[in-house]
């Protein structure tokens, strides 16, 4: 029984494990779990702070001024437009000679309400409750990139189309926002206790896009 009940524990930590590893590489490519895809618009040499080397991250950490108290941050990326690409609504193959009908539509309109996001796999963790220390870096950081307000979707669709022989098609989330990234320090009598990056993705609107794909 004891032999029994070890592996089965062995195996409820290698599930666990591997769950971290999908998860943490899922949000790899961006740094924010939310979002699958992010691409500067206009500022093609603009980097996420995943993307940075360790170099580079340096460079920004000593661009923090130091001071007395509190928080001092600096901003590497001001309110950069960017695309994202957040999730796949559905997708449907058609792997046979026939065009088929394809039918989709939601039973009900939803609301979604979206704020910043503070994030990042090299950001300070912002989820659930936000501590006073938190909100204090939070204002601290709007204070020089703006305040947004929380922007709101109702989405309600209902639409028939046909996929023809051997293609693919799927719905993808994707919608403009605003970036903004860089770094941060905590001073208490011209001590830096605490020190980090940071990185704010603002959503400005949502849409849908089709996307047809061949099939080999």
């Amino acid at each position: 029984m004891k032999i029994i009940l070890k592996i089965n524990l062995i195996i409820f930590l290698a599930g666990l494990l591997l769950t971290g590893i999908i998860s943490s590489d899922a949000a790899s490519k961006t740094g924010h779990k939310e979002f699958n895809k992010i691409t500067f618009l206009y500022n093609p040499d603009a980097k996420l702070l995943v993307d940075m080397d360790n170099s580079e991250l340096n460079q920004i950490l000593k661009k923090v001024k130091k001071k007395a108290f509190g928080w001092s941050v600096y901003s590497k990326i001001k309110n950069y437009e960017v695309i994202y690409e957040a999730g796949t609504i559905f997708s449907r193959s058609n792997n046979t000679s026939q065009t088929i009908d394809f039918q989709y539509n939601t039973s009900s309109s939803t609301t979604k309400e979206i704020d910043f996001n503070l994030s990042g796999t090299l950001a300070m963790k912002a989820s659930g409750k936000i501590d006073s220390i938190s909100a204090s870096l939070d204002r601290s950081i709007r204070s020089d990139i703006g305040f947004r307000n929380n922007v709101t979707f109702e989405e309600e669709m209902d639409f028939q189309l046909q996929i023809p022989p051997r293609k693919k098609i799927s719905l993808i989330v994707k919608g403009r926002a605003t970036l903004s990234s860089g770094a941060h320090k905590y001073y208490f009598l011209g001590i830096c206790l605490n020190k980090g990056y940071w990185e704010y993705v603002d959503i400005i609107n949502e849409y849908y896009e089709l996307y047809e794909e061949e099939i080999y």
